[in-house]
């Protein structure tokens, strides 16, 4: 594939930076998800349930995502703190899942676990361009239950290149725009050029909820 050209596999929009997965929860489980973020994702004792790493393991060995005699299982690689969120955890089985299929969604080299944060933006509140140099990818989780066109929080991709003009040209089109759908999963390449438009005013006391994180290589795992 060349250029910015989009792809639609089974559902999901795939380009070669990024790649637009919708519904990718249950309804249920979104919402019991979004529940689960209003009541702890914050507050002072239940933080280290939503900021956690995961690892890939076949039984006891750290393994990575090139890994195929067996499918690699899950292992919370989290240093102390609180056990994981429990709906958090079905959010990442399902990541792991979606990105150790022999064709995943976008192709990066391989990995052996991956970040877990919540974030919130609340109006003002947005991200300048930057490309999370020294990840093998990135992914943002919309848990918000109810999004408004006018309310902003969008996710602007450069996918030309990493230069100005290709920036320029993403924000010029809109071509690499991505609306911060509820229940929508949103994979980057690493490097890749990206920013978040303010939320604006309108959205009120409505802020955009995401979990996110990056695909990162240990350096240890046996393929």
């Amino acid at each position: 594939m060349s250029g910015n050209a989009l792809l639609v596999v089974n559902g999901k929009i795939v380009t070669r930076a990024y790649a637009v997965i919708d519904n990718f929860l249950s309804p249920q489980e979104h919402l019991d998800l979004w529940a689960a973020f209003q009541e702890t994702a914050f507050s002072h004792h239940d933080v280290g349930a939503w900021n956690r790493s995961y690892q890939l393991t076949d039984g006891e060995n750290l393994v990575s995502s090139a890994f195929q005699p067996r499918k690699p299982s899950l292992r919370d690689g989290t240093a102390g703190g609180s056990p994981a969120q429990p709906l958090l955890r079905a959010l990442c089985e399902k990541l792991s899942a979606l990105m150790t299929v022999s064709q995943p969604p976008i192709a990066i080299d391989p990995w052996t676990g991956f970040s877990v944060s919540a974030w919130t933006y609340r109006p003002g509140m947005g991200l300048e361009w930057h490309s999370d140099t020294g990840w093998l990818g990135a992914y943002i989780y919309y848990v918000h239950p109810v999004w408004r066109a006018s309310w902003g929080g969008e996710l602007l991709v450069a996918t030309d290149d990493d230069s100005s003009a290709g920036i320029e040209a993403a924000c010029g089109t809109g071509h690499a725009l991505i609306y911060p759908q509820p229940n929508r999963l949103v994979l980057l390449r690493g490097g890749t050029r990206h920013c978040i438009k303010k939320v604006e005013s309108a959205a009120g006391q409505a802020y955009r909820a995401s979990v996110s994180g990056f695909f990162f290589n240990a350096g240890n795992a046996s393929d």
